[in-house]
Formats: C-alpha cells, structure tokens, sequence
C-alpha cells in the first residue's frame, strides 16, 4: 500500500492532501463488470446524479470572505477612477497644446 502526501499552499490557506493506493484485485465474474460499466453510463446521463456531484464539488470551492470581496472590489473601483483622471488629465492637456497652436497659426 502507498501513501503519499502533497502540500499546497494557494495563498489563502494550506491545503493537505492524501492518496491512498490499493493494489488491483482480480475480477474473475467479466458480466458484473460489464454491469458496473452499464450503470455508471447510466448516471452519467442520469439527473440526479449530476447534481449529487455537483454538490460534491461545490462544498469543495474556497469561497472569499465578506471583508475580501469588499477590499478588492474597493481596490478595482479606485484604480478604475484613478486611470479616468489621468486620462482626462492627458486629454485636457493636449486640448490646451492644441488650442496654442491654433493660437499661434491663427
């Protein structure tokens, strides 16, 4: 039997995971297999067994805290306001080079 474990650290937590290997034992009845072959097509096209592993899966997303989508979102609308004014800063000051040389040309 083989064990083995793999850390990951993902930033906002650690996460532990453990595989655990048994050796293959001989399957001597072929029809049973074909059988457990059959059903498992069988849930895959199956409703309910879909959302089961949906769910399985769902309870397996690390969500972001209340406080961390707050911060970030923060974070976005301020770096958005700050690119609009100094693109407004840019463009206001071309208008001025602009309307000099207009001046100038006349």
């Amino acid at each position: 039997m083989a064990k083995e474990t793999v850390t990951v650290d993902n930033g906002l937590e650690e996460i532990k995971l453990t595989k655990t290997e048994e050796p293959k034992k001989k399957e001597k009845n072929k029809p049973e297999k074909a059988k457990k072959k059959k059903n498992e097509k069988k849930d895959k096209t199956n409703k309910k067994g879909y959302f089961e592993k949906l769910s399985s899966e769902i309870k397996l997303v690390s969500w972001p805290t209340k406080k961390s989508v707050f911060k970030y979102s923060f974070a976005t609308i301020m770096m958005i306001v700050m690119m609009a004014i100094f693109f407004i800063g840019v463009s206001a000051l071309f208008d001025l080079l602009y309307g000099l040389v207009q001046g100038w040309i006349g």
